[in-house]
């Protein structure tokens, strides 16, 4: 039995548009990416490892349908905050299956309206969650690293007055009314004939004076946290700035490094160096983009000049 948030994300179209053009294509590279998980699994690397095994396998296959690392990235912490409090909720030893089941309802719920999830998609998520109990991870654990923890920006559940959790792990009855909602009742969940509320539902606590519920994640909002990340940000490396971060932040990094050393010599950021920031075709990020043409136009023109 389990409950999901109220307040779901929705998958944006910077991700949705690649996945219905090619959702075989989406569903081959988690395919992939989960066998390189399962590996890394067996191999004893940890949940950690195996997201990042995860992510080298996955990533670059999502690169290739349009999907950016940043928007993978955004929404694997949307889909954490989505499907990481079913899971928590959930009885701690639910079977891949379940987290299967949970995965699938959860991106269902997500989609924009109007918007059907093509089967290839269900079936991708489905297909993760059993993995991750083939491969040994307790639905607890991977609750944990899917989402936000308490406190941190993207937390997608309540907290009470004194800034503490209010969701019990394995307790659907411990969060308010308002703050969640049933499966559907046409989906996954219903399907396995456990994971539904009882009869007459749970006997939910009041909503106490004081307790807060955070608004549903936005591509924005994922981008911009660098807190808590969930499994597709460990995958891709990390947040912008870590010792792990993607290739592209690596990049831009050291574009920038290479920029401040020049200028520190009174050359200008221009030429071969600059055309190539000045075009997309380098895979340099907007920002780094932006950034170095700034400091390009911001060189003293008489530096090194004598």
């Amino acid at each position: 039995m389990t409950m999901f948030p109220a307040n779901m994300p929705e998958m944006p179209a910077e991700m949705m548009g690649p996945v219905m053009d090619n959702p075989q294509g989406f569903a081959d590279a988690m395919g992939s990416g989960m066998e390189a998980f399962s590996a890394a699994m067996e191999g004893g690397g940890g949940m950690e490892a195996a997201f990042e095994a995860f992510g080298e396998a996955a990533g670059p296959m999502m690169e290739e349908m349009g999907i950016s690392p940043e928007v993978f990235e955004a929404c694997g912490d949307m889909v954490g905050a989505a499907v990481g409090p079913a899971m928590m909720m959930a009885d701690g030893d639910a079977g891949g299956a379940d987290m299967g089941a949970m995965m699938m309802d959860a991106v269902d719920m997500m989609m924009p309206e109007g918007m059907t999830m093509p089967p290839e998609v269900g079936g991708a998520m489905m297909d993760m969650g059993t993995a991750m109990g083939d491969a040994g991870c307790g639905c607890h654990d991977v609750a944990g690293e899917m989402m936000a923890p308490p406190g941190e920006p993207g937390y997608p559940m309540p907290m009470d007055a004194a800034g503490d959790p209010v969701m019990v792990p394995g307790d659907p009855a411990s969060v308010p009314a308002e703050c969640v909602q049933a499966p559907p009742a046409d989906g996954a969940c219903a399907d396995m004939g456990t994971m539904m509320p009882p009869e007459g539902g749970y006997d939910h606590p009041p909503m106490d004076p004081g307790m807060t519920m955070p608004e549903p994640m936005t591509m924005d909002m994922a981008m911009g946290d660098t807190g808590g990340m969930g499994a597709m940000a460990d995958a891709m490396g990390g947040a912008p700035g870590d010792a792990g971060a993607a290739p592209m932040d690596a990049m831009d990094a050291a574009m920038g490094s290479a920029m401040d050393g020049a200028m520190d010599q009174g050359g200008a950021a221009g030429g071969d160096h600059g055309s190539l920031l000045e075009s997309h075709e380098a895979g340099y990020s907007d920002e780094a983009v932006a950034a170095a043409n700034e400091a390009e136009h911001d060189v003293d023109p008489s530096a090194g000049m004598g």
